[in-house]
């Protein structure tokens, strides 16, 4: 009689089977100095370690905001994410799968799609406690990212706790696996797509972050900004990173299943200084799962007021192939629909098009994302009232898998 052999990834998940860890990565409290008036690059954090399969990451950063003197302007609608500026995870000889202009985005990004519970959740801890201001009508405020908890202009040797999320896969309760050319390799099941193996010496993963200026340019490019320099004491990050995954196995059964699809969240600036119709090409090569588009107006030193009635889009949209409009809404129908989703409106000066959740039940699935390798020329419309000012741009928040071929 011939033993039948489990195929690999059939008993990952079993109980008993896959063995879970939570745990410290290789850096833990390391101490970065902030800088007056210029960025800072960290240069402390260690490579991660080399073994196991990992969900994600995950870091608790610590802001000592300790200055005398000066006069702040404003305190950041952004802060304290926004003290992260450029951040990456470095994969040697792979793309990155944390790719952002700010810390703001990766805020966003974890807002709506947290690693770990809902994102009910998630909106508690790092929405500020009221909206800005209203959008179409009053009873529908945006809500707006400034974690009144923690954040403040006064100086203090009191640490500002905020904590991101790098994740390395996503959970999909329903995952369809495609080929390269969009065809379906098998029926949908519910998986990680796709962990990461840490083992061999080629796996080189760090991170990379640029820290603001104590003294932000503006509003976006970090928490504080002020009229009157001050004098900074001891102003400093500190980070302690962790790491949430699974321990391999011999067992090529126990072990995660490998998908030729890796998760990624992206960002990138876009100009848009000027213009009243404004047409961002979505550029990046995979599965969309969801796209945000954060508005900031560097005259007026904020988030740019899509809410009041000097710049309140008719429409904003999201086309693809032939000019086929995946969403065309007016503003409360895009307010709605996020707000069913996922129960919180989007921060403030943010449209958001969340296609990887089912319409019934929320969960989580590819099935409704725009495949870029099979439908080209994806494009992000906004139609404003009036030009925006000179200087504005969007940054544009990409959340997809990416195709790499399995070596």
């Amino acid at each position: 009689m011939t033993q039948q052999t489990a195929e690999p990834g059939s008993l990952y998940g079993v109980p008993g089977v896959t063995q879970r860890f939570e745990q410290d990565e290789t850096t833990i409290a390391s101490l970065t100095q902030l800088a007056l008036t210029n960025t800072v690059n960290d240069n402390n954090v260690q490579n991660f370690q080399q073994t196991d399969i990992i969900q994600w990451w995950e870091c608790e950063f610590s802001w000592v905001n300790n200055y005398t003197g000066g006069t702040v302007t404003a305190i950041s609608p952004y802060g304290p994410y926004n003290l992260l500026q450029a951040t990456s995870i470095q994969m040697q000889g792979q793309y990155k799968p944390i790719d952002v202009v700010s810390g703001i985005d990766l805020a966003i990004f974890q807002l709506y799609r947290p690693m770990r519970g809902s994102a009910q959740m998630a909106a508690q801890p790092l929405l500020g406690a009221n909206p800005s201001s209203t959008f179409a009508v009053s009873t529908l405020p945006q809500a707006n990212l400034v974690a009144t908890p923690n954040q403040t202009d006064a100086s203090s040797a009191t640490p500002v706790p905020f904590y991101l999320e790098f994740p390395g896969c996503l959970w999909f309760d329903q995952y369809w696996d495609l080929a390269e050319d969009g065809g379906i390799n098998g029926p949908p099941i519910s998986c990680y797509v796709s962990p990461q193996y840490m083992s061999g010496g080629q796996r080189v993963v760090k991170p990379k972050i640029t820290y603001a200026a104590v003294v932000a340019s503006n509003s976006d490019n970090g928490p504080l900004t002020f009229s009157v320099n001050p004098t900074i004491g001891t102003e400093t990050i500190t980070e302690t990173w962790r790491r949430v995954g699974v321990y391999a196995s011999t067992n090529p059964a126990a072990m995660p299943p490998v998908f030729n699809w890796q998760y990624q969240r992206h960002s990138f600036q876009f100009g848009v200084g000027g213009k009243t119709k404004v047409v961002v090409p979505i550029t990046d090569f995979g599965q969309v799962l969801s796209v945000f588009l954060r508005f900031y107006d560097p005259t007026a030193a904020a988030p740019l007021l899509i809410t009041s009635s000097t710049y309140l889009p008719s429409y904003c949209a999201l086309y693809y192939g032939s000019n086929l409009p995946r969403f065309y809404d007016e503003m409360p129908a895009m307010q709605k629909r996020f707000l069913d989703q996922h129960g919180f409106l989007p921060p403030v000066g943010t449209i958001i098009w969340d296609m990887a959740l089912t319409d019934t039940g929320g969960y989580v699935t590819n099935a409704k994302a725009i495949n870029t390798l099979t439908n080209a020329n994806v494009n992000a419309v906004v139609q404003f009232n009036s030009a925006l000012s000179a200087n504005c741009y969007v940054v544009v928040g990409i959340e997809s898998l990416v195709y790499v071929a399995i070596q």
